[in-house]
């Protein structure tokens, strides 16, 4: 590998995990703003079991999508000032806020997602599920975008050299989940470590 093919991976790598940070923090900041009224309303199915369960709540659900969305729109001041016509893999603008909604809402639903298939297979609440746990918001994210902007994904994350970003996210999320579970665990904000 020649050193202009390592620091472009460097760059590619660094661009993929920059244009993830908004489907990456929305389920940290909904363990903060979470409590009220549950997802699914204190509902359960025919199986017995609640829905989603009662850590999934609106107030966290939009509590974390709108934060994914600030920490964007963060991202995004920060990026016009260096690079204002493709803001450092968002795009352009009007692009990037649909972008980075879609990765904010995105997550979100991925994670209630995962909820409900632990629930189906008669997991508790907080009850670890290796993968799913690490990459349920990560695959909601990516899904959405893929539905809706197909091409940008495509491009950043599949397309030519790009799909070494896509490839360092996979090996990043779960080592990043780990580590933001342990700090939410030692700070107060979860019951269990993982």
């Amino acid at each position: 590998m020649t050193e202009q093919a390592f620091i472009e991976g460097l760059i590619v790598i660094g661009t993929a995990f920059w244009i993830t940070i908004p489907a990456y923090l929305p389920n940290s900041c909904a363990v903060i703003f979470g409590g009220g009224t549950p997802m699914d309303f204190g509902k359960s199915m025919k199986d017995g079991r609640r829905i989603l369960g009662k850590g999934k709540t609106w107030r966290g659900f939009f509590g974390g999508a709108l934060a994914g969305i600030g920490i964007g729109l963060l991202q995004l001041t920060i990026a016009f000032n260096f690079d204002p016509d493709n803001l450092w893999g968002f795009g352009s603008f009007s692009d990037a806020l649909f972008i980075i909604a879609l990765l904010a809402f995105g997550a979100m639903l991925g994670d209630a997602l995962g909820s409900f298939i632990k629930r189906r297979r008669g997991q508790k609440p907080g009850a670890p599920s290796p993968g799913l746990d690490q990459y349920d918001f990560l695959i909601g994210a990516w899904l959405l975008v893929i539905i809706f902007q197909t091409h940008w994904f495509y491009s950043n994350f599949v397309e030519g050299i790009h799909i070494v970003g896509l490839i360092a996210i996979l090996i990043i999320t779960p080592l990043l989940h780990k580590a933001v579970n342990i700090i939410g665990y030692k700070t107060g904000k979860k019951d269990v470590p993982w």
